[in-house]
């Protein structure tokens, strides 16, 4: 914390009395604080209790409070003696400035902030009427006014005096000046500790230029304005300035860092992160595709940055809608994650809701609900419940209980899923799949939306898609009578073996609905026998 650049009044000036001058001096020299008391007693005697020695005998009275942890109390005398001085000499002489200083400081050592605040804005006042608003104590006092009052929580006020100070610093200094460039960093934290996530991206995009323009693009302070730059920028939800960001601070560090750096692969991996998240998933993916062998010769493949590119590649995927490729690539990756980054590290719990997540499309519920009931009280915990991360474990865990608020659950996540996935992700049609066998099934505008809705998977996935043959599985189920539809599941089975292989997703989502069936039909003995 910067101090205020005032008249002091701890050292001496001297009375025109050698001897008590000398007196003073021995005393300050040699620490001994017992003399002090007395010693005031007589300058005030001898001088007057303004003399500027008076004074100075007091401050340090004040001092040696302090120094026996009773700063209020200092605050509280040296208040009584500013109270004296002020009805000889008037408010804004400089002694009463020092004095104010000093006690507007001594209520911070007390973390009395209300007071230290307070003391910091009359200070602040007082020297601007004794010498001018761009005086340097006053923008000291300023400064230490704007810091105190954030620290009493009234983080919007603080927003407004740093902004305030800024101008007048930039006046009084030039915007190049280092007390400038120190405002301006108190400015996106304190937009941040409002809450003000837009305006902190917003000055700290202020504070790069500046931070160019001082030092220069590959110095360490601009670099870590632009890291900073990056982090606001996606807090306040753009993603895409983010990553426009994130392109320059990569550009900036290969000016001075070799393309191995550890800062500079991690920086292509924040890039390739919020390009995903903007939605350029194509030059995301071609980021992942250069990066990731490179993370593998320069690093290891189980470095923690290599692994949560790792992940991040996988999320690409299952953005993507390979979400079989997501799912094999993540579980290949989730022991290692573990054991480098811990299983409650943000990208672990990340990996294990990708495993939960693909586990629906490749027909693997049991897992994915046995995954979405283990993960839930962290999801919870991190995101709250209406997250769609949240919702998506929540109403798998409720529907695998029989419990029908799952039903709720799913039209909330399928909302929140067509805005981030998009309406024909493979997860979405699963969910809108599932809410589209809630309606009525026989009645004709039922079996319509479903038929509709079929048309979007074959679009959507093609007509091989595991996904897709099971909902035509559902189709022949519901359209024919229980012997047809037995023989069209046993033709749709035997047709995708001959065009897929044995272990496509569609040859065994086939499978399991003709033997599915075939069991509701011919008995249990029959379905286990098949």
């Amino acid at each position: 914390m910067r101090g205020v650049v005032l008249d002091e009044l701890r050292s001496p000036v001297g009375t025109g009395d050698a001897g008590f001058d000398q007196r003073v001096r021995g005393i300050l020299e040699r620490g001994a604080a017992e003399e002090l008391g007395a010693l005031h007693e007589e300058a005030v005697a001898r001088f007057g209790a303004g003399h500027p020695d008076a004074l100075m005998i007091r401050v340090h009275l004040a001092l040696q409070q302090e120094s026996q942890d009773d700063p209020a109390g200092a605050a509280i005398a040296l208040s009584g003696t500013a109270g004296q001085l002020s009805d000889s000499v008037g408010p804004l002489h400089p002694h009463m400035l020092a004095l104010q200083a000093e006690i507007a400081r001594l209520w911070g050592e007390s973390d009395l902030t209300d007071l230290a605040a307070d003391s910091y804005g009359r200070l602040a006042e007082m020297v601007e009427q004794a010498r001018g608003a761009d005086d340097p104590g006053a923008l000291a006092a300023y400064e230490r006014f704007a810091w105190w009052t954030g620290k009493t929580g009234r983080t919007a006020q603080a927003v407004q005096a740093y902004t305030e100070l800024l101008s007048r610093q930039r006046r009084a200094l030039g915007p190049n000046h280092g007390d400038v460039l120190e405002t301006r960093t108190e400015l996106i934290r304190w937009h941040a500790e409002a809450g003000d996530v837009t305006g902190a991206a917003r000055a700290c995009a202020d504070q790069v230029a500046a931070r160019v323009r001082v030092h220069g693009p590959e110095h360490p302070d601009t670099l870590a304005a632009r890291v900073q730059l990056v982090r606001w920028r996606a807090e306040a939800g753009d993603e895409a300035g983010a990553a426009r960001a994130c392109a320059e601070l990569l550009e900036a560090r290969e000016l001075v860092q070799p393309p191995h750096h550890r800062e500079v692969l991690n920086t292509r991996r924040l890039l390739a992160h919020h390009r995903t998240e903007a939605g350029d998933l194509l030059a995301a993916e071609r980021d992942y595709e250069a990066l990731l062998p490179d993370l593998e010769r320069y690093l290891s493949a189980d470095h923690r940055l290599t692994l949560r590119a790792r992940v991040g590649r996988a999320h690409l995927l299952f953005l993507l809608g390979e979400t079989d490729t997501a799912r094999v690539e993540t579980e290949g990756a989730i022991e290692d994650l573990e054991r480098v980054l811990g299983a409650d590290h943000e990208t672990t719990v990340a990996a294990r809701f990708l495993i939960a997540a693909t586990r629906v499309t490749v027909g693997d519920l049991d897992g994915a609900v046995a995954e979405a009931e283990d993960l839930l009280p962290e999801l919870r915990r991190r995101h709250g419940d209406d997250h769609h991360t949240t919702l998506f474990a929540r109403a798998h865990v409720l529907e695998a209980r029989g419990d029908s608020e799952a039903i709720a659950l799913y039209r909330r996540l399928c909302e929140l899923w067509t805005g981030v996935l998009g309406p024909t992700h493979p997860n979405v049609l699963l969910v809108r799949l599932r809410l589209a066998t809630e309606g009525d099934l026989e009645g004709e505008e039922g079996r319509r939306h479903l038929a509709e809705l079929f048309e979007e998977f074959r679009w959507a996935l093609g007509p091989t898609h595991g996904l897709t043959v099971m909902f035509r599985a559902l189709l022949i189920t519901l359209r024919s009578d229980e012997a047809t539809a037995l023989a069209e599941l046993g033709e749709l089975y035997r047709t995708c073996v001959s065009t897929l292989g044995t272990e496509a997703l569609g040859t065994r989502a086939a499978l399991e609905a003709y033997t599915e069936w075939r069991g509701f039909v011919l008995g249990d003995e029959e379905r286990r026998s098949a």
